[in-house]
């Protein structure tokens, strides 16, 4: 079975949790094109707050879209037992009123092209009051889906304004699996600090 739209409980979770991170940090991290930005912590980021750990106070609603099980809340396995693609950010915003006026431009555009974009079956994002840190995890059916959204005019956009928006040390990666169990945060995270040793 092809997952091929996103379903309306996904775009009612990332809303949400983009206004408790506008609210409380002003930006979500962004960029799903290339591994790993130099450096891994921010220069004025809190100690430990890199994208290789994971926050102990990350806090996020339950993985959301067409291919979650509601009884299990992981992703499906898929009837064939192929993998899934999937893909993770962190990042820290800098501060200021312009930087988040700006977020909310690229956001409010990546939202839209998220609500229709063939291929992602399922989506969670985090937020950490600690570091004021965000990250990301998206689950695709391919790497070509994964990559139509990363060379989205929207995206595109956000990648490119990225160094603008995102202290030092942002994160970004991707991995296939078809286990459940490698869905997570802790693993994205894992897999952040592994690219970054490189």
């Amino acid at each position: 079975m092809h997952l091929r739209t996103l379903n309306d409980g996904i775009v009612a979770s990332s809303r949400q949790l983009a206004a408790a991170l506008l609210a409380g940090l002003g930006l979500l991290a962004s960029g799903c094109g290339s591994d790993s930005k130099e450096g891994n912590e921010a220069a004025d980021s809190p100690s430990g707050c890199v994208g290789g750990a994971l926050e102990a106070d990350l806090e996020a609603p339950p993985l959301s879209g067409p291919g979650v099980d509601p009884g299990t809340g992981e992703v499906r396995p898929r009837p064939d037992g192929s993998s899934y693609v999937v893909s993770t950010t962190y990042g820290i915003p800098r501060s200021g009123d312009d930087v988040r006026e700006r977020y909310l431009q690229y956001f409010g555009a990546i939202q839209e092209q998220l609500a229709s974009q063939p291929g992602l079956v399922a989506l969670q994002l985090g937020l950490s009051a600690s570091c004021g840190s965000g990250r990301t995890l998206a689950v695709w059916e391919s790497s070509e889906a994964m990559y139509d959204f990363v060379m989205s005019p929207a995206h595109l956009a956000a990648m490119d304004a990225a160094d603008e928006l995102l202290e030092p040390g942002y994160g970004v990666t991707h991995w296939e699996t078809a286990d459940p169990g490698e869905i997570s945060f802790a693993e994205g995270a894992r897999r952040i600090k592994a690219a970054s040793a490189r």
